[in-house]
């Protein structure tokens, strides 16, 4: 006869009374039927199974209470499909099927990984037990000694080629004092890094003894007051470069051999090598921010790095505020470093542009992208899980197209082509996606122009082509890339046509092509231009009539499009561009001798929302652009008579950054800047704009 049923005593109250339990009639009990069934029989014991040789065993800690559950027959390890698992801390959520074909062919062509053979080694892996600081301070030692000896280059090997060679006439190539008034104080960084680089070797080969490397920089807090120096000469010893270049053709060539160092190598302007002294600088501000992070907040060494950090960043402000391209210099070292896979990125002329995050867009999952856009290429990275990102693939502006498709399902959607690419990337708004789809529009417009992103000319190839101004075909910007008027920025549309200049091949307005003038390539045929172009033709060969010669003028009438005809009848004032702009919003972000540039969050008095703009401040007037690579500002503000202050009682990291713009005690704009010191210098800007 089976027991009665009682109720097990309570595990959380052990002392209950449990009495009206206990002797409960076995025939009154609604479980008596129940019928167990009985276990298999087993043909050995359980200690023999667990014995048994043939049994596959799995190396694991006996403490640890994990049993692999291959080892028992009948049951299969289930294989488990190859997920992208590149991006370390978003995991992809699927999506709905789209019945439209969503090309993700991003990663036709070579990648990053295939081009450096998958070998790369990582020092996040840290196979060898060692800390993630020794990997940063080895990395401080081994590209302080790839610096030195690119120093040891410049400052003994060219100059002692410059020094030993001999003109025509016995004379030296370039006179002492104008060497040394185009190297500066070359000679003292070299001495300075030197010494560093023999210090931080010493340090990284007793590390196991002492883990300190931060003070061979701070024993040399004095020392450093000799970038102040080579930053401010720095401008005016390449315009001596120059002009030496310019006017003696021995020099020339020995700048230009030394700008080659082998066939194999590809071609360092003596202007970019002079700039890594620079650079240098900024590296250290990126190496030492990372090793920070990596040591214990109650460490000496935490407080040492701290000191050494902002011993670093006093340098790297004043590149900022000296050099013509000091803030576009920083950001590229910042990308540079923080781009895994990614080297040489500062190159002459490149100008930053804009990056964000995207969503990748596949038939499975949908995983983040981060692009660095530039005036010539744009990097396409994966983020990962250590704040840094990983490089997929370089994309060239030469021959990329941008669209808007619509497709089922996806929303914002944007598509990039280039070569044999084809990548599909989602937004998180319309305001993203159009904010995207123009700024890439109009830098691959300047790209194949040959400009800058902001307008000017900076490159080579637009030097010669202005040059040979008239001369030769043009190539044209194609008129598919181009959203506004390449001289006026107004936007096109139905009624505003894009037209071409013959001279430049820029994509322009009506307004800003009215006049013609007779071109050589063409054989003196006349034909529409820029208004650019026409003033300058007008200056290297006179006016129209002279140039055209004894071309008849009732001809001159007959070749005249109807649109000429009737933009005659009408008083020029009338074809002006419909989307005129005050004359004080009229200025160029490239604009000379501003206060100071940069990005920021703005909100207005009523409203909460944070939007990301562009501000410019200059002869006491903060003017702001939606984007870096306007050329006309949208908006112009008189600082004279406004007040500035930061937030009073900072609620969190963020707050700190946060400061107010007030009219007569009434709070006008609220600002937030990227970090506390940033914040810091607008404040103290916008102050002194502020006095009357």
């Amino acid at each position: 006869m089976p027991l009665p049923l009682t109720k097990p005593r309570s595990i959380s109250f052990p002392s209950a009374d449990t009495s009206d339990y206990e002797n409960i009639p076995a025939m009154s009990s609604d479980y008596e039927n129940i019928q167990i069934p009985g276990r298999p029989t087993r043909s050995h014991t359980v200690t023999e199974f667990f014995e048994d040789p043939s049994r596959s065993t799995v190396q694991c800690n006996e403490n640890d209470g994990y049993v692999d559950m291959n080892s028992f027959t009948g049951i299969d390890s289930k294989p488990q499909p190859k997920d992208d698992t590149e991006s370390a801390y978003t995991e992809p959520f699927p999506m709905n099927p789209v019945s439209v074909g969503l090309s993700a062919d991003e990663d036709h062509g070579r990648t990053s990984e295939e081009e450096e053979g998958l070998a790369e080694q990582s020092y996040d892996r840290q196979i060898d037990g060692r800390s993630r600081a020794f990997y940063v301070a080895k990395e401080l030692v081994d590209s302080e000694r790839l610096h030195v000896s690119a120093l040891k280059y410049l400052q003994e090997d060219f100059r002692s080629a410059v020094t030993e060679t001999e003109g025509e006439e016995g004379e030296p190539v370039l006179e002492e004092q104008r060497l040394g008034e185009i190297l500066g104080v070359l000679p003292q960084v070299y001495a300075l890094h030197s010494s560093i680089l023999t210090e931080l070797e010493e340090r990284i080969s007793q590390w196991e003894e002492s883990q300190r490397v931060v003070d061979v920089i701070l024993s040399r807090r004095e020392d450093f007051g000799v970038f102040d120096t080579y930053i401010s000469e720095y401008d005016r010893s390449m315009s001596l470069l120059e002009e030496s270049c310019r006017n003696n053709k021995a020099f020339a060539t020995i700048v230009k051999k030394f700008e080659t160092r082998s066939p194999e190598e590809a071609e360092v302007p003596l202007k970019h090598q002079l700039l890594q002294v620079i650079v240098r600088v900024l590296q250290y501000r990126m190496l030492l921010t990372d090793y920070l992070n990596n040591l214990s907040p109650d460490s000496k060494e935490y407080e040492d790095t701290q000191a050494a950090l902002v011993i670093v960043s006093e340098v790297a402000d004043q590149a900022n505020d000296n050099l013509k391209q000091g803030e576009n210099l920083l950001r590229l070292v910042h990308i540079e470093y923080s781009v895994k896979g990614k080297r040489d990125l500062l190159k002459p002329g490149r100008m930053f542009v804009k990056e964000g995050t995207l969503m990748k867009v596949s038939k499975k999952s949908r995983q983040p992208r981060h692009l660095f856009l530039m005036n010539d290429i744009m990097l396409y990275t994966y983020p990962q899980q250590d704040g840094k990102y990983r490089l997929k693939n370089t994309l060239s502006l030469s021959g990329m197209k941008v669209s808007k498709p619509v497709l089922d399902n996806v929303l914002n959607c944007l598509r990039i082509e280039v070569s044999d690419i084809t990548i599909t990337l989602s937004a998180s708004s319309v305001g993203e996606r159009e904010d995207w789809f123009h700024t890439l529009s109009r830098a691959i417009a300047d790209h194949a122009a040959g400009l800058c992103t902001f307008g000017g000319p900076c490159s080579e190839a637009r030097e010669k082509l202005w040059m040979a101004l008239g001369e030769a075909a043009p190539v044209l910007v194609p008129v598919s890339h181009v959203m506004m008027c390449m001289n006026c920025t107004s936007d096109f549309s139905l009624t505003l046509r894009r037209h071409h200049c013959n001279a430049c091949g820029k994509v322009v307005c009506r307004a800003c092509s009215r006049n013609r003038y007779p071109l050589k390539y063409l054989k003196d045929r006349v034909a529409k231009v820029c208004d650019h172009c026409y003033a300058e033709l007008r200056k290297r060969g006179g006016s129209v009539s002279g140039a055209c010669g004894n071309s008849s003028p009732r001809a001159h009438r007959a070749s005249r499009p109807l649109s000429a005809v009737f933009q005659s009848l009408q008083p020029p004032s009338l074809w002006k561009s419909r989307k005129s702009t005050s004359p004080l919003n009229q200025v160029s972000l490239a604009v000379e001798g501003s206060t100071m540039s940069g990005s920021l969050q703005r909100r207005k008095k009523s409203k909460r929302k944070w939007k990301r703009l562009w501000f410019l401040l200059k002869d006491k007037v903060l003017y702001t652009f939606t984007a870096r690579e306007d050329k006309v500002a949208s908006e112009s503000l008189p600082l004279q008579g406004f007040t500035v202050k930061l937030t009073e009682r900072p609620e969190g990291e963020e707050s700190s950054n946060v400061f107010h713009l007030y009219h007569k005690k009434t709070l006008y704009y609220t600002f937030r800047a990227d970090d506390q010191h940033t914040a810091r210098r607008w404040v103290n800007a916008m102050e002194e704009a502020t006095v009357l």
